[in-house]
């Protein structure tokens, strides 16, 4: 499958260039190549519906409505191809997390603010289909979402060039990876607060190892993100991931979910500097605009 990535990537990259010298198709060529590379070793973890449900139900979590980015601002993140891919990832996560815990009509209005920004990026004629074999086949894996993505792309009406597509998986991915995160953390945190701690510790397992395992993906994440960083942008959000990546690094979650104490994981100060941190960044990637950028 990841072969299939590559190939898809590839002949994109020749079709655009098709009009150009032998040795700048082979040097785009190889930018292709090298940032799908970065992409393989990203396992995004989606899980289906119901995996999620009876992960939050093992874990005995209420829905919290506040942690979902406000779909009525969809509109307001068009003024940047970047920034609106980075929602359009906010966005699937908030539909998923809606829908595992059974609030299907905002699970709907997340997904189809999702697709409004899909349609900006001129993916909308696919979306339904993309969306429908990433959440319902039997193996979900990071490949068939971005094969299925990347058709959208280069079949859609909207031309972009070949670095245009990569800032915009870039930010899919940058968005969707840090909501995930703000979603976990906050059920770790912020959930079952009148239990003990030891007793919150126990309902938190499953969703400390997911939390974990997503953690450790999040090098491949910045150098991702590095790899389409223009010399223009801010580099904020980067920043801001570096630092977390610095936490990260402390071995905050025991390899041994088992051997975990509840002092470890509720008074651990990396742990909840590093909480602070995605907060931030989530803020960052959901604030609407202020009028005159949009102008």
């Amino acid at each position: 499958m990841k072969n299939i990535l590559v190939c898809v990537f590839l002949s994109a990259a020749l079709i655009a260039c098709k009009n150009k010298n032998i040795d700048q198709n082979t040097g785009q060529a190889d930018e292709f190549k090298a940032f799908t590379e970065k992409l393989e070793k990203i396992d995004m973890d989606v899980r289906m519906p119901t995996d999620l449900m009876d992960m939050l139900e093992l874990s005995t979590v209420d829905f919290m409505p506040e942690l979902i980015n406000d779909p009525n601002n969809s509109e307001k993140y068009l003024s940047n191809d970047v920034l609106a891919a980075a929602n359009m990832g906010v966005y699937l996560v908030d539909g998923l997390y809606q829908y595992s815990s059974s609030e299907f009509n905002n699970g709907y209005n997340s997904m189809m603010a999702a697709k409004s920004l899909a349609v900006k990026l001129g993916m909308g004629a696919g979306f339904d289909e993309m969306i429908l074999e990433r959440y319902t086949e039997l193996n979900p894996s990071v490949d068939s979402f971005l094969i299925k993505l990347n058709e959208n792309i280069v079949a859609s009406e909207t031309v972009l060039k070949e670095q245009d597509r990569m800032r915009i998986f870039a930010g899919l991915i940058g968005g969707n990876y840090i909501e995930k995160q703000f979603i976990l953390f906050n059920i770790i945190f912020k959930s079952n607060v009148d239990l003990p701690e030891t007793s919150r510790l126990i309902t938190m397992r499953e969703v400390l190892y997911a939390t974990r395992k997503h953690m450790n993906i999040l090098p491949d994440v910045i150098a991702l993100m590095e790899s389409v960083k223009k010399e223009t942008d801010s580099g904020i959000i980067l920043d801001e991931l570096k630092a977390v990546e610095a936490l990260r690094q402390q071995n905050i979650i025991p390899e041994d979910i088992s051997q975990i104490t509840a002092p470890q994981i509720f008074e651990n100060q990396n742990f909840l500097a590093m909480f602070e941190k995605i907060k931030a960044v989530r803020s960052m990637i959901v604030a609407v605009p202020a009028p005159e950028q949009t102008k």
